[in-house]
């Protein structure tokens, strides 16, 4: 597939971004009103009042951010950007009908197909203020690795921090999905060798069972082994919904998830568990022991009737949280705005408590605390000197937000993707004024219309679409 690339002026500079609420996160959750960023190539390297920074640099690119807050941008810690072209089909369906129409629809992609979506999932990742994206794919056995180099490929391009968690199953699952652990094994290290660290380090990997019934004993082993051996961290789902549990039994005579996950040495702070909302007291008690982080999805859990963790327990014993929005076509997009305000209020609702999840917990979870998931604090999720310039300035001028008497409580109540003005990733600006620079929308939006289009009628799923 040829790119689709624009290049007018993306490379890492110098940038001084002025005039904004500045919502740095670091540990003491400054909020700087009027605040200065001055970034250096790839890296801040001061933040403060106005003045505060070193003698302007007359060379360095000035960003007024006036009526804006300035802040660490998005560490999305799950989503599915395969299923980006399908985000308009299966809504309504029950889970074990919605999967099967999503897994029909991927399986007729080409390679021509999955470069369109990949690329059109970063590019709404990115508009939404997303700097970092854990896309979690499984893809027919048949592709080795080619797709999910092609994902990579797709991120490059377009200028995101990308973690491809890829997956792989075993057993209990469709056919063209199973791996001999001897592939898994080869193929994982094959992509570690090649891909892991590309774009300038802005390209991240893990190891992904995907599905807690569909690894073998032996595979779990395997994904502990080479997560040592290769410095790799575990992304996994984890009790999204009340049906996993009898799926485990099938595989392994006992319904715990976590117990899955406890024999064959995958938990601990280098582990992320999608879901869990359907534990027991016990595991929660394992997952709090272990500190092993959970990432959030609200607005899929919304959607397919399930539930939220136990989070007051979770907070109270310091387990790392993060934030993800899921698929597209779980979730519609890719904005984490939502995502944060379903979380907070789902997790109000369910403890029948105000005080649960306030809305400073809530960015936590989405910058900060994401990137503490992920082992990504080090370097990005809070703006810092030192750090990588992973920024965005939202536009909160605008009826819906005013008056921001509370720049927090704006971001987390009022504020959606669509205000993401700018955004910075790595030094690099990839959206100004609400438009990307790295990629032709336009054009972006076409090609991803006509790959579903044929996808859908090859998938024979042509009722699903209105004129």
């Amino acid at each position: 597939m040829a790119p689709v690339m624009k290049k007018e002026g993306t490379m890492p500079q110098k940038i001084r971004i002025v005039n904004g609420w500045v919502v740095t996160m670091d540990p003491s959750r400054r909020v700087i009103r009027n605040g200065t960023v001055t970034i250096d190539h790839a890296r801040i390297v001061s933040v403060g009042p106005p003045g505060s920074e070193a003698a302007a640099d007359p060379t360095a690119e000035v960003i007024d951010a006036h009526g804006c807050a300035v802040l660490p941008g998005f560490i999305n810690a799950h989503t599915h950007l395969y299923m980006t072209l399908g985000r308009t089909l299966g809504y309504d369906q029950p889970f074990e009908l919605w999967l099967p129409t999503q897994k029909n629809l991927i399986a007729q992609f080409d390679e021509e197909d999955f470069a369109a979506c990949i690329r059109l999932g970063i590019g709404d990742n990115l508009r939404s203020g997303n700097t970092a994206i854990l896309d979690n794919l499984a893809l027919p056995a048949v592709w080795e690795n080619r797709l999910y180099e092609a994902a990579i490929v797709g991120a490059t391009e377009l200028g995101a921090r990308y973690v491809l968690a890829r997956g792989y199953t075993d057993q209990f699952n469709a056919p063209e999905y199973l791996e001999p652990l001897t592939a898994i094994e080869q193929r994982m290290r094959a992509l570690a060798k090649n891909q892991r660290g590309a774009a300038d380090g802005r390209i991240e990997l893990m190891l992904s069972p995907m599905l807690p019934w569909a690894l073998s004993r032996d595979g779990f082993r395997l994904t502990h082994r080479l997560a040592g051996e290769l410095d790799l961290r575990i992304h996994m789902h984890t009790a999204e919904t009340s049906n996993f549990a009898g799926l485990i039994e099938k595989a392994y005579g006992y319904r715990s998830n976590i117990r899955v996950y406890q024999e064959g040495g995958c938990l601990g702070p280098d582990v992320s568990l999608l879901g869990c909302a359907f534990l027991e007291p016990e595991e929660i008690g394992v997952i709090r022991e272990t500190q092993t982080p959970v990432v959030l999805d609200p607005v899929c859990a919304m959607y397919i009737g399930a539930g939220m963790p136990p989070l007051r327990q979770l907070l109270a014993a310091g387990v790392p949280v993060g934030l993800g929005t899921n698929g597209l076509a779980a979730n519609g997009g890719q904005d984490m705005f939502e995502s944060m305000k379903c979380a907070t209020g789902l997790a109000k609702a369910a403890e029948q408590d105000a005080t649960v999840f306030p809305q400073l917990r809530a960015l936590e979870v989405a910058t900060i605390d994401g990137a503490r998931a992920l082992g990504l604090d080090g370097i990005i999720g809070s703006i810092e000197p030192g750090k990588r310039a992973d920024l965005i300035v939202v536009d909160l001028d605008h009826v819906h937000a005013a008056p921001v008497l509370n720049v927090v409580a704006a971001l987390v109540f009022s504020a959606k993707g669509r205000d993401v003005r700018d955004v910075i990733v790595d030094g690099r600006v990839v959206v100004r004024n609400r438009r990307l620079l790295t990629v032709d929308e336009r054009r972006l939006m076409d090609r991803a219309f006509e790959s579903a289009q044929r996808s859908v009628d090859r998938a024979g799923l042509q009722g699903r679409i209105t004129p």
